[in-house]
């Protein structure tokens, strides 16, 4: 189960008010997974689709891939710019397009970062596709 401090604030909200023991040890893999889910949510919100924060989130993939393949860099540091301002627990937030020969129709992007713990900072790698639909997916 993950630790209280591991988990977002709505991920939290959602659980109820469950008592639960607190303790000093931190989960890694479940903070990694909280993370994961987060950045799911922040990179396949349109901006403007949140109105308490109408920058959350990322243009639609088809806005920006307009200009194939000259756009590429400007998603880098859209996706980028979102993690920094929308995902506190990481760090060092670095964006490389990772060329796909057998699928033109979608792009992949490794995002890599320094997850921010009690015991140091650890890297940490998402590999990210986004398909043609515009639809971003994540996995560690």
């Amino acid at each position: 189960m993950a630790q209280f401090e591991d988990r977002t604030l709505l991920e939290r909200l959602a659980r109820g008010t469950r008592a639960q023991a607190r303790t000093l040890s931190e989960d890694t893999n479940a903070l990694v997974r909280s993370i994961l889910r987060n950045l799911q949510k922040i990179l396949n919100t349109r901006q403007g689709h949140a109105p308490a924060q109408l920058d959350f989130g990322i243009p639609a993939p088809s806005d920006i891939t307009t200009n194939f393949p000259e756009s590429i860099p400007m998603m880098q540091r859209i996706i980028r710019d979102s993690i920094e301002k929308y995902e506190p627990r990481l760090t060092g937030v670095n964006v490389m397009h990772v060329e796909s020969e057998g699928d033109v129709l979608s792009l992949r992007f490794q995002i890599t970062a320094k997850l921010s713990t009690s015991k140091g900072h650890n890297p940490v790698f998402f590999d990210t596709l986004v398909d043609p639909s515009g639809h971003i997916k994540l996995q560690t």
